[in-house]
């Protein structure tokens, strides 16, 4: 019995260990990816919505400043809205999300692995698959809906996104979007 156990106990072991969290690394100074690590991300996670931004879409990408030159949406079904953000310095880059459209001021939409219901995505150079970095395949996320009325939408985010290519994850925080609507 104490054998099987044993056994037992070592498959999990290394069936935990053999598991792909990405391709990060956790001590930068050691060379190797230079993925932000999802465990201690750069800039740290802040959830605390204590921020604004600049119009049409603003955020920083692993500590650096981003704002879209241009913000478009779209609406999908009649249960969901697309927002688009894009930035067009250097190789054009693109922030969207895919919410549910009936979120009430003051109301979150969460942003997690798997959830197709409400998704973010980032994307820096179209032309490079490994570019493209998505908030299904990452830990967590949060969009917090500050207006939301016939004219426009209006909201503070953060989430982590993890490329399905090449495993490497980058950290969006600090996101605000003020979007007129079709």
């Amino acid at each position: 019995m104490k054998r099987t156990l044993f056994f037992a106990m070592l498959l999990v072991g290394v069936g935990l260990m053999s598991c792909d969290n990405g391709n990060y690394n956790a001590s930068p100074s050691n060379g190797g990816s230079n993925s932000v690590n999802p465990l201690n991300p750069t800039g740290g996670m802040n959830t605390s919505f204590d921020w604004s931004g600049d119009d049409p879409m603003s955020m920083t990408l692993n500590g650096q400043s981003w704002k879209a030159d241009v913000a478009t949406s779209a609406n999908v079904g009649n249960d969901h809205i697309m927002l688009t953000g894009l930035h067009y310095g250097g190789d054009t880059s693109q922030v969207y999300f895919y919410l549910n459209k009936n979120t009430q001021p003051g109301k979150s939409v969460y942003i997690f692995y798997q959830n197709t219901d409400n998704i973010a995505s980032y994307m820096s150079n179209f032309s490079d698959n490994n570019s493209v970095f998505l908030s299904t395949g990452a830990q967590l996320g949060e969009v917090k809906i500050l207006e939301n009325d016939n004219t426009h939408i209006k909201g503070l985010f953060y989430f982590l996104a993890r490329s399905p290519k090449s495993g490497d994850y980058i950290n969006i925080q600090k996101g605000y979007f003020n979007v007129a609507k079709p």
